[in-house]
């Protein structure tokens, strides 16, 4: 054994770091890690795996040697944190020397693999959103325990980090979501909030809500719409010298002008169908009869 590996002669320092053990979660870490573990060993147990762990061929990793990697690493990183490794204590620590390379390669293999693109199913979406709305408080949803609890029910080799939990919840399971077909009015509110808010979709999206009785709109939902108005009118906006409405400093003048062209059209279709509505009423005539009379475009048709 290299003179700069440890061994069991210090009984104190090594209670010390089997100390540190007592506050990993296993459960926890298991959502990230291929553990050989499922509990603790006692501190006896802990020593003979060390000894247990020297032999062998140096060249290929025994199972021990291996559980005692996880226990060193984790006993100086509880939490497993990225970038927290130190590897040379690691090193001194084990049982049989090798290299730093070598140890940060074997403990990487110890993860599972995270598949970020891969596809929500049915009974993921129903855990997530069965999570979400058993939850007291929707409103300060921590997303980050979210997560946690989604992996520890669905038990999947693909885990869900808290921004992928948060953007299916924002995008596709939040039942306030607004899939209704666009109206002109909400249409033309959208345009008005885009010209003065700029791409900030969050805000968009909750300023929106309240004229649709807060059914909102997806991020996603309104970076569509827009790039449907880039495609139809980005190449047909005609340059307007004057406007009321207040304009976000993130657009560029082409951009404002294809905006603004965008609601002067439906401005003008909104009053086309405002002087072509139909109404009713009673109208007293000369023979003093009432006769039921149809006003279209402003004019009395008599029925």
């Amino acid at each position: 054994m290299n003179s700069s590996q440890s061994s069991f002669t210090d009984l104190n320092d090594w209670a010390l770091v089997y100390q540190n053990l007592q506050t990993i979660e296993p459960e926890y870490l298991s959502l990230k890690l291929k553990l050989h573990f499922k509990t603790l060993p006692n501190f006896d147990d802990f020593i003979k795996l060390y000894e247990s762990s020297k032999f062998g061929c140096d060249e290929v990793w025994n199972q021990n040697e291996e559980i005692f990697l996880q226990l060193v690493v984790l006993s100086l990183n509880p939490r497993c944190i990225k970038n927290r490794f130190d590897w040379e204590k690691v090193q001194k620590l084990m049982p049989k020397q090798r290299s730093l390379s070598e140890l940060c390669f074997k403990f990487q293999s110890f993860y599972k693999a995270q598949l970020p693109r891969q596809p929500w199913s049915s009974f993921e979406d129903k855990t997530l959103l069965k999570i979400i709305l058993d939850n007291t408080s929707r409103c300060k949803k921590k997303w980050s325990s979210i997560a946690n609890q989604y992996n520890l029910i669905c038990k999947s080799e693909i885990l869900r980090n808290a921004k992928q939990c948060r953007e299916r919840w924002n995008n596709k399971l939040d039942p306030q979501i607004n899939r209704e077909p666009w109206s002109k009015s909400e249409e033309l509110h959208f345009l008005q909030l885009l010209l003065q808010n700029g791409r900030r979709w969050a805000d968009i999206s909750l300023k929106l809500s309240m004229i649709t009785k807060y059914k909102r709109r997806t991020e996603f939902a309104l970076k569509h719409k827009f790039k449907q108005l880039q495609k139809h009118y980005g190449h047909k906006a005609k340059r307007l010298n004057k406007t009321d409405f207040e304009i976000s400093p993130r657009w560029n003048i082409q951009e404002i002008d294809m905006i603004l062209s965008k609601i002067e059209i439906l401005q003008e279709k909104s009053k086309k169908i405002l002087t072509q509505e139909y109404s009713f009423c009673e109208f007293l005539s000369l023979d003093s009869e009432f006769s039921l009379v149809i006003i279209k475009n402003g004019c009395l048709i008599k029925l």
